[in-house]
């Protein structure tokens, strides 16, 4: 096996080492350009949290590069708002917002209320076939959020670190999105205000477009990490945690958890001795010289 082979397969050891030593029940999925480089209890479902909604950013920006939506097509604010996390339950005033400022709320500020209007622009139930028809056969859109009926009634939102991985690989790859609506999305996530999971991870200069979850007892960070002309895929999930901050508000030790595996995949990305990742072409990907290379893929 190749030292490209060895990489791959020493940063899963590593993932699933974190995983075992950490409480709480965790899942990696790390991918790039296309191709999964390392699982650890990737197919394992969880509680979706607020990752759903870079699944509704991809299917909001695939219908406005196709001409069907606009990012000023106006969408009205509910009287009821969500609760949770977000600005506009402070905003009664907001009657209605444009599509790509509710899409800024909903990806920046993790805004329930934002996305509640997302969902309902899209459909719920289209939406789920469509986050299926993605690629993602295990994170099914079952409910608003902060639907407490329906959660209750055993309608929840659920995904799998897997899954998201390959959302965000395929939201930076080039076979969703044309050029400029992919870094439109990119620079969304990037603009997300919660960052003390996956950056407090890496370096200055790496630059981290990423979605955090979080419930009681859940805490999760979903992200691409572009650097050195990558472009990598790393989805952390938590759940079954059980310390007082993970069971209310905050990121607690699930903080630690995830900026680890955050370096990790940096660290083993930069010891490949890869190329330049996707859209380079005198250079391959980690997961893709690892296939050349006969080297296990996890």
């Amino acid at each position: 096996m190749t030292n490209v082979g060895l990489a791959a397969d020493a940063l899963r050891g590593e993932l699933d080492a974190l995983a075992r030593r950490s409480p709480g029940r965790w899942a990696f999925s790390v991918r790039e350009s296309g191709r999964p480089v390392a699982s650890v209890s990737g197919s394992v479902v969880m509680p979706a949290a607020s990752t759903v909604k870079v699944a509704l950013l991809a299917l909001v920006l695939v219908d406005v590069a196709a001409g069907e939506r606009s990012l000023d097509d106006p969408l009205p604010v509910p009287d009821r708002r969500a609760g949770g996390t977000g600005v506009l339950d402070l905003m009664p005033s907001v009657r209605a917002l444009p599509l790509g400022e509710a899409l800024e709320l909903m990806i920046g500020v993790s805004d329930n209320t934002a996305t509640n209007m997302v969902i309902d622009a899209l459909d719920l139930d289209e939406a789920g076939r469509r986050i299926v028809a993605l690629g993602a056969s295990s994170t099914l859109l079952r409910r608003h959020l902060m639907d407490t009926d329906a959660a209750r009634a055993g309608r929840d939102n659920v995904t799998t670190a897997d899954d998201q991985a390959l959302i965000l690989d395929r939201l930076a790859g080039p076979d969703l999105l044309p050029q400029p609506w992919r870094r439109y999305a990119l620079d969304v996530l990037g603009r997300q205000q919660f960052n003390d999971r996956i950056p407090a991870g890496v370096g200055p200069d790496v630059r981290c477009a990423h979605k955090t979850g979080e419930l009681p007892g859940v805490r999760h960070d979903v992200g691409v990490l572009e650097f050195d002309g990558r472009s990598v895929v790393l989805a952390a999930l938590g759940s079954e945690l059980t310390d007082p901050v993970s069971q209310g508000a905050g990121t607690g030790p699930a903080g630690g958890v995830i900026s680890t595996a955050a370096d990790l995949v940096v660290a083993a990305v930069r010891s490949d001795g890869g190329g330049h990742g996707a859209g380079d072409e005198d250079g391959e990907s980690m997961a893709e010289r690892a296939t050349n290379s006969g080297g296990e893929r996890s």
